[in-house]
This record gives C-alpha cells, structure tokens and sequence, in this order.
C-alpha cells in the first residue's frame, strides 16, 4: 500500500496507470498482424447501416407528418430510405466518406489512401444519382451535418422537394 505509485482516497487505494509509452516510428507497434494483412481485414469491413443519422432522418419525417418510407433498399447505390410510391430516394451520407467539406476532417495518416477512397465513394455517388434518376426517381442527398441545429434551415431546404411531392401525393390519393 505504500508504494509511490498507489494513492490512497477514502480508505481505498487507486492504483496509478504506469505512464504512456512514447510513441516510436514503428507504426502499429502493438498489432498482431502486419500492416498488408490488417489492411486486407479493413478492406473487408462493410457498412451497416449509418444508425444515428438514420434515425434523426425518421424523426425528421414524423415531424413533418411524412409516411410511407422504406429502408435497407435493393435499389442501386442501396438509398437509406426510398418511397417506392413517389419513386423517391433519400442518401443520408456522412460528412467524411463523402467528402463534404464542412468541417476539417482530412486525414494526417495515409493521406493518399483517404483521398482515393473519398473520390471513389463520391464517384459511386454519382453514378447511383444518376441511374435512379434515369429510372424516374427523385434522388436526395443529405448530409449528416445538416442534422445540427445550426445547419437545420439548409436541411429543410433539402427536403422540401419531398414534402412537396408527399404533398401532392396526398392530394392525388383524396380525389380517387
């Protein structure tokens, strides 16, 4: 109990944390695997689902009275919500897979690899817009940043072309 590295509080002793390697430029001093097989194994992690963007998605729906969304599409590009019945498509893209510039999220590490990896998702992006949109549907891209409160008018903006054809939607439904 009376070592110098234990510190006693209330009858109860703390032990302290032995102080933080310095760091060497060995990279991945501590991994298991070398860098080419760890990389192997990240090239193989998929997506499941950007889950809280989704849901303050939803919740912007129910706020607006919007129904009829469906989500874990089979459509090309996989929209995280569509309307089959507006033949509509909503993208709920994060700020850094994507590229969006409204933050300073660039990489330090294996700038080279990110950068690649943002043009390609943003190339797949477009190409996906395009298809859905050649096939009839009306293709919104949000972005996850839009979802605070200082960027809620530039959110609101984004969705008004589906409020807008709910809308008519609804109004379409009334006079069968």
């Amino acid at each position: 109990m009376g070592k110098s590295n234990d510190v006693t509080k209330s009858g109860g002793v703390i032990r302290r944390l032995a102080p933080a390697p310095k760091p060497s430029k060995a990279r991945n001093k501590h991994d298991v695997f070398s860098a080419q097989k760890r990389s192997d194994i990240m090239k193989q992690v998929r997506s499941t689902g950007n889950k809280s963007t989704e849901l303050k998605m939803i919740e912007e729906f129910k706020k607006r009275g919007i129904k009829g969304w469906r989500r874990n599409s089979k459509l090309i590009g996989h929209p995280d919500f569509i309307f089959p019945k507006l033949r509509v498509a909503i993208f709920v893209d994060g700020c850094f897979w994507h590229g969006h510039d409204c933050r300073n999220t660039k990489p330090k590490d294996h700038r080279e690899y990110w950068q690649a990896k943002i043009a390609r998702n943003q190339a797949r992006d477009q190409e996906s817009t395009e298809r859905l949109r050649r096939r009839g549907y009306l293709v919104i891209r949000v972005w996850e940043c839009e979802f605070k409160r200082a960027k809620s008018e530039e959110l609101e903006d984004r969705l008004r072309p589906l409020v807008e054809t709910y809308k008519q939607f609804l109004v379409g439904q009334s006079s069968k």
